[in-house]
C-alpha cells in the first residue's frame, strides 16, 4: 500500500471518529464537533483556572453570579456595564486563533440570560 494510499484510509477511519469523540468531549453537535475536529490545527483555547467542562454543563438560564461563581469559578475576564455583564471562562490564544467559546452573559439583576458554548472559528 501506498503511502497516499494509507493516508487516504487512515483519514477516513479516524476523522469520522475524532469528530464523535470532540462530540462527546465538548457536548458539541455535529456541526460543531466537525470543526472543532478539523480545526484542530488552528486551535488555541486559553481556559479558565480550574475550568471543568460538566460543570458549564450544569449552567441553567435564571441562575444567580453567586451560583455560577460556586460551580465555576473566577472566569478569566469579566465586562459590565449598565446592560449587564459577560464572565469569559475561555479565550483565544492569539489574535487569530479558533477556540472553543465558554461565555456567561448576566442581565442587570445578575441572573444569567445567554449561555455561549461553541467552537468559534476566527
Amino acid at each position: 500500500m501506498t503511502a497516499f494510499r494509507f493516508a487516504l484510509v487512515f483519514g477516513i477511519l479516524f476523522f469520522p471518529a475524532a469528530v464523535a469523540i470532540n462530540s462527546f468531549r465538548f457536548g458539541y453537535d455535529f456541526k460543531e464537533a466537525y470543526w472543532r475536529t478539523l480545526m484542530t490545527p488552528f486551535e488555541g483555547t486559553v481556559w479558565a483556572p480550574g475550568f471543568k467542562e460538566a460543570a458549564f454543563s450544569r449552567l441553567r438560564i435564571g441562575m444567580t453570579s453567586t451560583e455560577v461563581f460556586a460551580l465555576l469559578g473566577d472566569p478569566l475576564r469579566k465586562s459590565c456595564d449598565k446592560d449587564g455583564c459577560l464572565w469569559i471562562y475561555t479565550w483565544q490564544d492569539t489574535g487569530t486563533a479558533d477556540f472553543d467559546q465558554r461565555w456567561v452573559d448576566f442581565d442587570p439583576a445578575e441572573r444569567v440570560r445567554e449561555i455561549r458554548k461553541s467552537f468559534f472559528i476566527d
